[in-house]
């Protein structure tokens, strides 16, 4: 979802440029191309020359690098299959001892959690009975004028 964000936000700005360029008068565009090309003269008569040609591969050469890596390839799996699927007895006991400790907090946060909602509730209620007393007091106050 996130990838199709960013091309759909990469889609308008490219949209939003290309109607930009489109709506340019032509005056504008055909002055750009009257710029005159400074990069080829200051470009090193060295950096012209073609490229080196690279070293011939024959097809022989070619085999036997794939060969190579292919057996090479075959010696690590080899390994890997070679391996135990299970872990080691030292790890599953940390791996236990990590869940029990994740179960104690549970326990502890539950109960915390219900004291604290418990409190509340006994908040709200001396609340309540505060605003019934200073509400009865007032009807006495205003009973007594």
């Amino acid at each position: 979802m996130l990838v199709a964000f960013f091309v759909a936000l990469v889609m308008l700005i490219r949209s939003v440029a290309l109607r930009a360029t489109k709506k340019l008068p032509n005056s504008v565009l055909d002055s750009a191309h009257d710029i005159p090309d400074l990069t080829a003269d200051t470009v090193p008569m060295e950096e012209l020359r073609p490229p080196s040609p690279a070293p011939g591969f024959s097809g022989a050469n070619l085999l036997s690098s794939a060969l190579q890596k292919l057996g090479e390839l075959e010696e690590k799996v080899g390994m890997l299959q070679a391996k135990p699927f299970e872990m080691p007895y030292e790890k599953v006991e940390l791996l236990n001892a990590a869940v029990c400790r994740v179960d104690a907090l549970e326990a502890e946060l539950i109960a915390t959690k219900k004291a604290l909602h418990e409190a509340l509730m006994r908040q709200e209620e001396l609340l309540a009975y505060i605003d019934r007393q200073e509400q009865a007091k007032l009807r006495k106050k205003g009973s007594c004028w």
